[in-house]
């Protein structure tokens, strides 16, 4: 099995082969997407389009050579077809969107939308009599939004104990703190909406597979305390890589000094 070790070197070299931004939104969201795709998410790689597989809404779709990394590594896309990672007109684009790739449930982009998507999915299974599970991934700057809230206060009422949303909670935005920008304390603000919630360290498989797993009676969210820019010393914590792409002097420093 792939190690998130792995996959967070094959994303920086991903991202800056392709010449594209967004790295270390990359990196804090690597263990994540690993428990999900690889431990935790019921796939059958052979049938994607499996009606009773769990559905994944990747809200987050800026760390999109994480998520097809992992959908590699789950063998629901050929390895091979991350060489076309953000070419013009392939399947793979650095902001996850569906064109013909098989495995994925919604194009990402706008922000914000990830959990209504997630509610439908799950509301759609309650209605089928299926038992497959919604996971949605949004970032703790997108939580801004206001139709993240709109979807986390109708859950509940819905009965949604099938839909999951995880936080990227890595406290950067774009250029900024996200605290600086809107302070609040998301897993509270989810538990008064009438979420279960979990905090963890987001760069602990043990403690994110425990939670995803964890049962759950009412729509649950995992606040998953990441670093943005994870493994890499020159871009952790430091807003200004969020848009930047890599040199490849910068690239045999990240490599070389990868934690």
């Amino acid at each position: 099995m792939m190690t998130p070790q792995q996959m967070r070197r094959d994303a920086i070299r991903m991202t800056a082969h392709a010449e594209t931004g967004h790295i270390p939104s990359n990196l804090s969201a690597i263990e994540i997407i690993h428990t999900l795709f690889l431990r935790v998410m019921r796939l059958d790689p052979e049938r994607p389009d499996w009606p009773d597989r769990d559905r994944f809404v990747p809200s987050k779709a800026h760390c999109a050579a994480a998520i097809y990394l992992a959908m590699s590594a789950a063998g629901i896309i050929d390895r091979a077809r991350l060489d076309e990672f953000n070419v013009d007109g392939s399947e793979v684009p650095a902001i996850v969107a569906r064109y013909g790739l098989p495995g994925l449930e919604a194009d990402g982009g706008p922000l914000g939308r990830g959990p209504s998507i997630g509610i439908g999915m799950a509301l759609a299974a309650k209605h089928d009599g299926r038992d497959y599970r919604t996971y949605v991934l949004i970032g703790d700057g997108e939580c801004q939004e206001g139709q993240i809230w709109e979807a986390v206060m109708l859950a509940p009422t819905l009965g949604l104990d099938n839909l999951v949303v995880i936080v990227d909670d890595n406290r950067l935005q774009g250029s900024f703190e996200t605290s600086g920008v809107v302070a609040t304390d998301l897993g509270d603000r989810f538990t008064a909406f009438g979420w279960q919630c979990h905090r963890v360290d987001g760069h602990s498989v043990a403690e994110l597979e425990e939670a995803l797993r964890a049962p759950q009676d009412r729509p649950k969210v995992v606040v998953a305390q990441t670093v943005k820019g994870k493994g890499v010393p020159m871009m952790e914590n430091e807003p200004g890589w969020h848009y930047r792409r890599l040199t490849f002097g910068e690239l045999v420093v990240s490599l070389r000094g990868l934690r």
